[in-house]
């Protein structure tokens, strides 16, 4: 019967975790920061609910989601996929994005249901989207929105709400009023990096192959989790929260413990495993 068991086993076939996106297209040095690890991010790998994605200096990413909605990432850019949950049909229940830095251009699928919920949160204000398309330049001391298509209500705690429709622009600093909406400024456009000029086609239906396993890059360390700690004051109880649970496996963080043990215990060798129903003693 523990055989035939485990020739079932064998034979059942082992379903990963359902993505709720992928990449599309990548170009320069992209990464996501998933659970205690890092993973190179390419073409048909998998995004997951609460994945960070980062961009590095001159890098981009387009990923697409399940409900047909993309987002392309900027140059320098982080991304955390904090909140996306679907029906049975494919279509948004909930969703939340946080822009940490940098750029983000979106293409947000028309939301099926009233009671359907679609956020994008940067340091200065949160985005409630219903079906639209804009750019987010987001930073700790300026965040941006131009909207190109719909209409949203923008707001933040301190500051109200302000809705913004489709050719116009709005920005505002932490701690200060919205900048009344109006076209967009010239300035603006010129900090856009070229990739996130031209508006987004899709490209999964390019793709090779989906599902393709990421690669591991290396652990997250311990200053990895100080700076988003440091980068990120307005998320900070969320990132203690996030890798609380994981700063025990941290490399270091084992290293410390090993040699805490006292040393009779550390310097023990490990025993030789019993056949078994040999008796102790008798190996």
């Amino acid at each position: 019967m523990r055989f035939l068991g485990l020739c079932l086993l064998l034979l059942t076939p082992m379903v990963a975790t359902a993505g709720i996106g992928v990449f599309a297209d990548v170009q320069g040095d992209t990464r996501i920061q998933r659970g205690e690890v890092y993973l190179a991010a390419a073409p048909g790998v998998d995004v997951e609910e609460d994945d960070i994605i980062e961009t590095g200096d001159n890098a981009s990413a387009q990923v697409e989601m399940q409900d047909g909605s993309m987002l392309k990432l900027g140059a320098a850019s982080r991304l955390l996929l904090a909140d996306y949950k679907f029906d049975s049909g494919g279509n948004v229940v909930s969703a939340g994005l946080e822009v940490l830095s940098g750029w983000l251009r979106f293409a947000v699928s028309k939301l099926r249901s009233n009671d359907s919920r679609y956020a994008i949160t940067t340091p200065s204000m949160t985005i409630g989207i219903r079906g639209t398309e804009g750019v987010i330049e987001a930073y700790s001391a300026r965040g941006g929105l131009f909207l190109e298509e719909g209409e949203v209500a923008v707001r933040a705690a301190d500051a109200g709400s302000v809705p913004v429709r489709a050719g116009e622009y709005i920005e505002r600093a932490p701690g200060q009023p919205f900048m009344r909406p109006a076209a967009v400024p010239p300035a603006f456009r010129a900090r856009m990096p070229a990739s996130m000029q031209p508006r987004m086609a899709r490209r999964a239906h390019l793709l090779k192959q989906r599902g393709v396993p990421a690669q591991q890059i290396r652990h997250i360390q311990r200053e990895d989790r100080e700076r988003y700690l440091r980068q990120n004051p307005h998320l900070h109880q969320k990132f203690e929260q996030r890798f609380r649970a994981g700063a025990g496996n941290l490399p270091e963080t084992r290293e410390k413990q090993r040699r805490q043990q006292p040393m009779q215990q550390r310097d023990q060798p490990a025993r030789r495993p019993r056949p078994n129903g040999a008796a102790p003693g008798r190996l």
